[in-house]
């Protein structure tokens, strides 16, 4: 069964994820302060739009040594280096905003590393880990509707194996398992068994629908948080905060890292139609630091990581909620996701040992057999690195190309379009994709961008597919398979596919350069 989380059934971008600086409210500025150096924990919210919404926003945040939080505007070309510090200390440049209402957002010209101690709460070790978290499930003011009993949150994240009863079709502990191949584990635990009531409705804290981002995440979290506490519950405990919301926000879901009470929480807001596993293991890969992949052809345009659009296997409708946004009755979608992370997001969370990589850094020819990512960690290798002639291949400005075999063979990858040979493009510094381009409604791309092996398949003039169909279009056909070469006469870097095995590929990969 052909199903995607965020595509309709042509295939066309449905679903997308704006990455753009936090906007300041209030009257126009009067003044702005002279250039100033803003010192603490960056942590980062990306927003994710609903099915059927263009939207989103990515919000950037400086924690100050005395706890309190300083919006930030950031440049989009400083994003990518946002990313690589998320969680982490840094030192950003720049100015104060002054508004009519008082000091504004923090305007940053530069951001980098800072010299003082690694205050990381939310990045994951190398080593095999487990994540607590605590799933806050809150009612808003008025509205006593709950469109999931608190055992739904436990059976969706803490078994490996699927719930038919209470149709889970996938697990989010079964997804990381795999996919992290054990290196990642999640704890889950709802506060008190049963859901709470906020203190205000959800005008109040989202006074506004799906075409705009504008929930007060942090208000939402601190009456939340507010709750379970008087109810004994110690927060502090936990590693990731799920606040679990039983109507509409704005335009999102939310995911990526929360500040209270002198540490740095992975943080999800997750609204009844986000309450699965799809798009819940999106949201924890934002929470342990993982940016977005793709944005080819359109934003969220890859098929091969479920850090972009990703693929569904399958889909079942788990339940129902009255949309404060639509104004209707609105089904809920689990689904089975079907994509995986790609070997990159994979490698930098170190879930990739040495000894299953190949670097490739100097000139010459290697043939080697590459396992299909779907398989069990073994002794094969799962990923090829190859490093490009006068670009760094490590660090903040590193470039260079990841080569991974891509298999329907186990779950969690049952989804992707086809098995093939994928290669991704990666520039740890690659600044926003899209903008201007009217196929683009965001230009909020990550570090990653996947080489197509069939270009020029997809109406950037309309658009859409055009008359091509599934799979025959964009990057939905982007595997190389047997008999294809990827040859980038520029970098001297030629990627022959030579044979398909029963569980991997064998490539040929030269560089003259």
């Amino acid at each position: 069964m052909k199903a995607f989380r965020w595509f309709g059934s042509t295939g066309a971008a449905a679903f997308a994820l704006v990455l753009s600086a936090l906007a300041s409210s209030g009257p126009p500025a009067r003044a702005e302060d002279p250039t100033a150096a803003l010192e603490g924990t960056l942590s980062i919210v990306w927003g994710d739009p609903a099915p059927g919404v263009e939207g989103g926003e990515t919000r950037f945040e400086i924690v100050r040594a005395d706890g309190t939080k300083v919006p930030m505007k950031l440049d989009p070309a400083d994003h990518p280096a946002a990313f690589a510090a998320f969680g982490k200390k840094v030192v950003a440049t720049g100015r104060h905003e002054a508004s009519e209402a008082g000091t504004g957002p923090f305007v940053a010209a530069s951001i980098a590393a800072s010299a003082g101690p690694d205050a990381s709460a939310t990045e994951a070790p190398a080593a095999a880990t487990v994540r607590k978290v605590l799933y806050i499930l809150v009612k808003f003011k008025g509205d006593t509707q709950t469109p999931h009993a608190p055992i739904f949150f436990d059976k969706l994240t803490n078994p490996t194996i699927p719930n038919t009863a209470l149709k889970i079709p996938a697990t989010i502990n079964g997804y990381f398992a795999k996919t992290s191949w054990n290196n990642l584990q999640w704890q889950g635990v709802v506060a008190g068994n049963k859901w709470f009531t906020l203190p205000k409705t959800k005008a109040q804290y989202a006074p506004c629908g799906w075409n705009d981002a504008c929930a007060d995440l942090d208000g939402l979290a601190a009456d939340a948080i507010a709750l379970v506490k008087a109810a004994g519950i110690d927060v502090a405990a936990y590693d990731n905060l799920s606040f679990v919301v039983n109507n509409d926000l704005d335009c999102c879901a939310w995911g990526g890292s929360y500040y209270y009470g002198g540490k740095l929480y992975g943080a999800t807001w997750e609204p009844p139609w986000g309450q699965e596993t799809g798009t819940y293991i999106h949201e924890y890969g934002h929470s342990i630091g993982l940016p977005h992949s793709g944005w080819k052809y359109y934003a969220y345009d890859s098929p091969w990581d479920d850090m972009s659009n990703g693929s569904a296997a399958s889909y079942v409708n788990c339940g129902t909620y009255t949309s404060a946004n639509s104004g209707t009755t609105r089904s809920i979608y689990c689904t089975e996701p079907g994509a995986g992370y790609i070997a990159a997001h994979k490698d930098y969370k170190g879930w990739i040992p040495t000894a299953n990589k190949r670097v490739i850094s100097a000139i010459g020819t290697t043939t080697l057999t590459i396992e299909a990512d779907a398989m069990p960690l073994g002794t094969a290798v799962k990923m090829v690195k190859i490093c490009i002639a006068g670009l760094a291949c490590t660090g903040s400005n590193a470039v260079f190309y990841t080569v991974e075999a891509r298999m329907k063979l186990a779950q969690y990858q049952k989804g992707l379009p086809g098995d093939g040979v994928i290669i991704n493009h990666v520039n740890m510094a690659r600044g926003p994709i899209g903008a201007g381009n009217p196929c683009f409604f965001n230009s909020q791309s990550g570090w990653v961008l996947p080489v197509d092996a069939t270009p020029n398949d997809y109406d950037s003039t309309a658009c859409g597919p055009g008359t091509r169909v599934y799979p025959n279009y964009a990057l939905f056909n982007a595997q190389f398979t047997k008999g294809k070469v990827f040859n980038t006469t520029g970098y001297g870097i030629k990627v022959e596919v030579l044979e398909k095995y029963t569980t991997g590929y064998r490539v040929r990969i030269t560089r003259s350069k």
